[in-house]
């Protein structure tokens, strides 16, 4: 009589435990997705037994997936059947359609969706915890899951693909840190290297010298005010200009210029002595920049906005500082770019790209903004406010206090960051 009572009991329960398998499978499978490759492989080379079998699943792992979806696929179909059966013995086949659609919910929920949303925020974790597993699950269905993918690879040979990526951009990120961090690469070798990947995206416009610093030669000037103009700066190539910097008509080698000088004296006529300049739009990448001025063998471009004005220039030393860092000579004088000051906030130059500012202070951006990376802290500055600030006007981004310090001619030249401690954080409102 027991035995009759718990009987009605059994098909509900193996349906949960299959369940409960699903969802087993769909966490593995977006794990395995998801997870670090180059971490595993640093925790395998330390000897830990538990990455060395998530590193097997990685090396095989179209296999993996394939034996995921065919146990999917089998705890799938099994608990329809179970759950129909049980249905139709208990209401008959008239319920069979709602019993349908209630498993494909629960299903789609609770052995799918949910899983895999968990999976993604703990994707080493679990990838550690079930590889081996499913390392065992691998060499059961071999077979099976050899057969099924040379049927795939046969169909996908009848069509072109896209050609295969072996790393992403991101991993390889992921592996400049891990390496940085165990102390196979230094600093600096990491940064270079970061900064290599990052080159083909940064343009023209976040490294220029802007129109406001530009030196530039009014061609109207006499030879004697440009002499003394050459003689104020530690530039070997000016701009000349006619009318306005919105007119750049060419480059004058400076070294060029001395010399005929001092050959013609007042007589000297500039136009002959400049070479054609080169105009190239804001929105150029600095990797395609670098070919046409080493093609053309010129040493600055003129960079111009969409209405055909000058925005400012771009030097080859300016693309090479992007990707090796700041370049000094003995002329330069050398000022830091962010400062810390006595009450412990910071001066920070405005021209300075935020991403650089935010690393420094070592504040880690919540909002992980990636059109904050070669944004400079002025333009950023400036986004916060409705009206053109003034010295003193502040506004706060998470636990950033940011106050503008230092204004000239309507131009953010210097900023003050405080870290603010956590019951003082402010939002993002200016």
């Amino acid at each position: 009589m027991d035995g009759d009572s718990r009987l009605p009991m059994t098909p509900w329960l193996i349906a949960v435990v299959l369940l409960l398998l699903a969802a087993w499978f769909a966490v593995t499978e977006t794990a395995i997705a998801a997870v670090s490759r180059s971490r595993i492989k640093a925790k395998a080379d330390k000897g830990d037994p538990r990455a060395e079998k998530a590193q097997y699943v990685l090396d095989h792992f179209d296999q993996a997936v394939t034996t995921l979806l065919i146990c999917t696929n089998i705890v799938h179909i099994a608990a329809a059947a179970i759950v129909t059966v049980a249905v139709t013995a208990r209401w008959g086949l008239s319920a069979v359609s709602v019993s349908t659609l209630i498993t494909t919910v629960v299903v789609f929920f609770a052995g799918e969706m949910l899983p895999k949303s968990i999976a993604k925020s703990y994707s080493e974790r679990f990838t550690l915890a079930n590889s081996g597993m499913l390392k065992l699950l691998m060499a059961v269905f071999r077979p099976l899951a050899a057969a099924l993918s040379a049927i795939g690879e046969g169909a996908a040979n009848l069509t072109r693909g896209d050609p295969e990526i072996s790393v992403t951009e991101d991993e390889l990120y992921d592996l400049i840190e891990d390496m940085t961090e165990e102390g196979t690469l230094d600093e600096e070798q990491g940064e270079l290297i970061s900064s290599a990947l990052q080159f083909g995206e940064v343009t023209v416009e976040s490294i220029l010298t802007p129109r406001v610093d530009l030196e530039a030669i009014d061609i109207e000037d006499s030879p004697e005010e440009i002499l003394a103009q050459i003689k104020a700066q530690n530039h070997s190539r000016l701009p000349v200009y006619e009318g306005s910097v919105d007119n750049v008509i060419g480059i004058l080698q400076i070294r060029k210029y001395i010399k005929a000088y001092l050959k013609l004296g007042s007589a000297i006529d500039l136009h002959p002595l400049l070479d054609e300049p080169l105009f190239i739009h804001q929105s150029t990448k600095i990797d395609e920049l670098l070919p046409i001025l080493s093609k053309r063998k010129q040493n600055l471009a003129v960079i111009t906005d969409n209405y055909g004005g000058t925005l400012g220039i771009v030097t080859v030393e300016d693309i090479l500082e992007e990707l090796v860092g700041e370049i000094w000579d003995e002329d330069d004088v050398v000022e830091e770019a962010v400062v810390a000051l006595d009450d412990g906030s910071f001066e920070v130059d405005a021209e300075e790209s935020v991403s650089d500012v935010f690393e420094q202070l070592g504040f880690d951006d919540p909002e992980e903004d990636e059109e904050l990376v070669n944004t400079r802290m002025g333009e950023w500055a400036y986004e916060q406010f409705t009206a053109i600030p003034a010295a003193g006007d502040s506004f706060s981004y998470h636990s950033l206090q940011v106050t503008v310090s230092e204004v000239e001619h309507n131009r953010i030249l210097k900023l003050r960051v405080r870290i603010l401690p956590e019951e003082q954080e402010g939002g993002d409102d200016a």
